[in-house]
């Protein structure tokens, strides 16, 4: 959808710089929605354009770490606070009668968050585990959209049959729960000293978290 609004924009844009013998100027995010900490990226999109130009970039939030200048650039986003991050691109050098500048946005995204970790034993402990997850995070909450993401690390010693059973509790313990399977996935860590586990809550939007070490 974001794609067609910003074609059929440039597309007007065009219409009206062949009648002012103007470029046609828009900017595009790369991608519609960031995940806090990652790397914006927007790119200007310019048709017509006959003359040489620089390109001046602004953004609402982050810091701009390379691009600047050119035609496309980079936002770091660790010190973004803020919903949306916009970027306007200005262009030094058409004619005064032509409109030099364009904005887009991309909607900032919390990270994954850490809820609680620890090691267990059983699968009653898993079960505890998930129950204090829930209710930390406020699982419940029907406006609470967030997913969990369960990350379990066996030890040399754990079987395959014993893995599928703490996977069994801890579907267990949400199924109590009333929770749905689409509201959480459990995966597989690499091997650990001590059997444990790490309970995410995601955002939508958010990333996977990668496997502790």
């Amino acid at each position: 959808m974001k794609k067609l609004i910003v074609a059929v924009f440039l597309s007007f844009m065009i219409m009206l710089a062949k009648a002012q013998n103007c470029p046609g100027i828009a900017v595009e995010p790369y991608a519609e929605e960031v995940t806090a900490g990652d790397t914006a990226i927007f790119i200007a999109v310019t048709k017509l354009l006959k003359t040489n130009v620089t390109y001046k970039w602004s953004v609402s939030a982050g810091t701009i770490v390379g691009g600047q200048g050119t035609a496309r650039i980079l936002v770091a986003t660790e010190s973004a606070a803020a919903q949306f991050i916009t970027a306007t691109v200005q262009l030094d050098g058409l004619p005064s009668s032509c409109s030099n500048s364009a904005s887009a946005s991309a909607a900032l995204v919390d990270e994954s968050q850490l809820v609680i970790s620890g090691r267990f034993s059983n699968g009653l402990e898993l079960k505890n585990a998930v129950q204090q997850f829930i209710a930390s995070s406020d699982f419940k909450n029907p406006e609470n959209r967030g997913t969990g993401f369960i990350y379990l690390y066996k030890s040399a010693t754990t079987t395959d049959g014993a893995m599928q059973l703490f996977k069994e509790a801890i579907v267990s313990a949400f199924e109590k729960n009333n929770i749905k399977p689409a509201q959480y996935k459990i995966a597989e860590g690499d091997v650990k000293k001590f059997s444990s586990y790490e309970i995410y809550l995601l955002q939508p939007g958010a990333k996977n978290p990668p496997p502790s070490k």
